[in-house]
């Protein structure tokens, strides 16, 4: 069976304004059941829309985060 997993950037939330925000040099990490693979962050894959294809984020890898960009390969198998 085949692992969902989703590409997102990490949103954090501003303690003093109150607004969730996405750093502008931040970078895709991948989620399983809304933990990162590099077990940096934690977030509701399902809340946030701020995804990106697996396929687009292959294309250009720079985009991610490299700890998630590596065990995602060994998952797969590549």
């Amino acid at each position: 069976m085949e692992i969902l997993v989703v590409w997102q950037a990490p949103v954090k939330r501003n303690n003093f304004t109150d607004y969730e925000s996405i750093h502008p040099k931040a970078k895709y990490h991948a989620f399983v059941n809304c933990v990162s693979l590099c077990g940096l962050y934690s977030q509701d894959t399902d809340y946030y829309e701020t995804g990106i294809e697996e396929s687009e984020l292959m294309k250009n890898q720079k985009l991610a985060c490299q700890r998630c960009l590596k065990i995602r390969k060994k998952m797969k198998g590549a």
